[in-house]
């Protein structure tokens, strides 16, 4: 599945809850909690509660890219390309 098939997940999700507000300020700030839990769950060695972070984390990370139409599957070519021809 493409990373823009998640971000369409993601978007449909949000427009059925009437949460497609665009406030990426708030996302970024909710990613940062989540970063901080995610810390706690590293250093506390607890696999499931660090697979739960990431899994929010990323669902944030969609959740912007659905609210901008980002196209995620051509950053992820553009990025591949410049590590193919750095390493």
């Amino acid at each position: 599945m493409s990373l823009n098939n998640y971000r369409d997940e993601v978007k449909e999700f949000l427009i059925k809850m009437g949460s497609n507000n665009g406030d990426n300020v708030q996302k970024v700030n909710w990613l940062n909690e989540e970063f901080d839990l995610l810390k706690e769950a590293v250093n506390q060695c607890e696999e499931d509660k660090i697979r739960h972070q990431l899994y929010d984390m990323l669902y944030l990370i969609l959740e912007i890219a659905a609210d901008n139409n980002f196209d995620l599957d051509e950053e992820w070519d553009k990025g591949r390309k410049r590590k193919q021809e750095k390493y």
